[in-house]
């Protein structure tokens, strides 16, 4: 009986071994294929984390890049408008005021524009007061002749040269100063200026 006893335990214990080692090769094939799975997938986000890094790069650089080249044509046309400007004033702001100086000139000037003048306006015309000697026979013989309404000369202190001329009601003012003729020059000159000098 004991050795039946004895046998039967070692059954028992035989099996309970077997049991448990099947029991553990399950767990740890169980504990492998997890393991594998989690070092795919992590193997995966991280070549996922790798291609939106490089997609975001690539992007940034395009994005600097497109800026950049942006950056360099603003300040190239800036630098360009900058020659010309420096050009065109350094050849029209002396002359412009040398002509619009002129006495004769001023004289023609204010005929001109004085006789486009609708006569049923009345004018205020201003002219810089440093002119008010030289000027005011002319205004009392010729702009008479030229025109038949009614006007009033304002010798100006704070003009320095040129002619303004308005309505009496003062709606509005028409200005031809070496800085007004110096600006409309310029804007038909440097169109033309912009291709001797770049081509363009």
């Amino acid at each position: 009986m004991a050795d039946q006893l004895q046998e039967m335990l070692q059954k028992i214990y035989a099996e309970g071994v077997d049991k448990a080692k099947a029991e553990a090769e399950k767990i740890i094939q169980t504990a492998r294929e997890q393991a594998e799975k989690l070092t795919k997938d992590s193997e995966i986000d991280a070549e996922k984390i790798i291609i939106d890094a490089k997609k975001k790069a690539a992007d940034l650089e395009k994005n600097i890049n497109s800026d950049l080249k942006m950056a360099a044509q603003q300040a190239m046309t800036s630098l360009k408008q900058k020659i010309i400007s420096s050009l065109l004033s350094d050849t029209l702001d002396k002359q412009t005021e040398q002509s619009v100086s002129d006495p004769s000139f001023l004289q023609k000037l204010i005929l001109e524009v004085m006789s486009k003048w609708s006569p049923e306006t009345s004018a205020v015309l201003s002219v810089p007061a440093n002119r008010q000697k030289e000027l005011e026979g002319f205004f009392k013989d010729q702009v008479s002749k030229v025109f038949s309404g009614k006007y009033t000369v304002d010798f100006s202190p704070v003009m320095t040269n040129g002619i303004t001329i308005a309505p009496a009601d003062g709606t509005f003012k028409l200005s031809f100063t070496d800085d007004d003729f110096t600006n409309f020059f310029k804007s038909f000159l440097r169109p033309k200026a912009a291709q001797i000098l770049f081509g363009e």
